[in-house]
């Protein structure tokens, strides 16, 4: 399997002022990761290739194409993004499955040269597999790992219909009607039940975001994404940023540690953006 992601990278810049320096934010250039198998690769390209290269996952790229971009980015090491497989962990075989999964690999956009992707994907792992003796019915469920050569390679998890950000973007397309209040309603109450449920077991979720809610096909929320999931105190490695799925213009609080106020002011965050998104009243995005 051939795969590309591209992404925005953006930096803060202080520019003067009549009040004093004001800190603003500009796109920087456009940072790629490619998986060819299980062979992961990073690189970048100017902005002025944005114009032919959007946002977003490539996954039917010509060869020629694909080659052509590999030979401008560098192998990230296995050992940097594949953590070391723990035998507590449950194991998945995607070969002998007879359900709709997705696979999960390793975040390499963050990836800074050092083997931070692979401990965040183990946390993920270890974070999943006890959350599989307390389950909740709005948490994402979870499969195993699928493991090569003695490495967690990627997360398997059941394979959901959609994100709220894909809901809220088609009912905005064919109006309110095709994602009513009440079913808007259910969906935040339904999430933040899964988090006082993570909150019972001493962890917060740090990174609650319309993007890390989904579907089944029944139409039940889902709260999925525990690479930021930490226990209650602990630092953080990813996540934290309240409004951070919405890019640094829209960011809010930050926090450095695990928190239960991070998950509650980001559900309220989502819950606003419903309002403001879906409703024909003026809503607030301040929390």
């Amino acid at each position: 399997m051939r795969t590309l992601q591209v992404k925005e990278a953006w930096s803060q810049r202080s520019q003067p002022s009549i009040s004093g320096v004001v800190q603003s934010w500009e796109r920087k250039d456009l940072r790629l990761t490619a998986y060819d198998g299980y062979e992961a690769y990073i690189g970048t390209l100017p902005l002025e290739e944005s114009n032919n290269w959007r946002a977003g996952v490539y996954d039917d790229l010509a060869d020629a194409e694909f080659e052509r971009l590999l030979r401008s980015m560098s192998r990230i090491p296995d050992h940097d993004i594949y953590p070391v497989f723990e035998e507590s962990i449950t194991q998945f075989e995607p070969e002998t499955s007879t359900q709709d999964y997705f696979l999960k690999q390793p975040n390499t956009s963050i990836y800074k040269g050092n083997d931070d992707v692979a401990q965040l994907m183990l946390a993920e792992a270890r974070a999943n597999q006890r959350f599989l003796a307390h389950p909740h019915v709005n948490l994402g469920s979870y499969l195993g790992c699928v493991v090569r050569g003695g490495r967690i390679v990627s997360l398997a998890f059941p394979k959901y219909v959609g994100t709220l950000a894909d809901r809220v973007r088609k009912a905005r397309q064919l109006g309110p009607a095709h994602f009513p209040a009440e079913e808007r309603e259910r969906c935040i109450d339904s999430i933040q039940s899964a988090v006082r449920h993570l909150h019972s077991l001493g962890y917060a979720h740090n990174d609650i975001s319309a993007c890390n809610i989904m579907f089944d096909s029944s139409g039940t929320a889902m709260l999925i994404d525990l690479d930021s999931c930490a226990p209650i105190g602990e630092k953080v490695k990813k996540g934290g940023i309240v409004g951070g799925w919405r890019g640094p213009s829209f960011w809010k609080q930050q926090f450095k540690q695990s928190s239960i106020d991070c998950d509650e002011l980001s559900l309220q965050y989502v819950r606003n953006w419903l309002i403001s998104e879906l409703s024909d009243k003026p809503g607030s995005e301040e929390l």
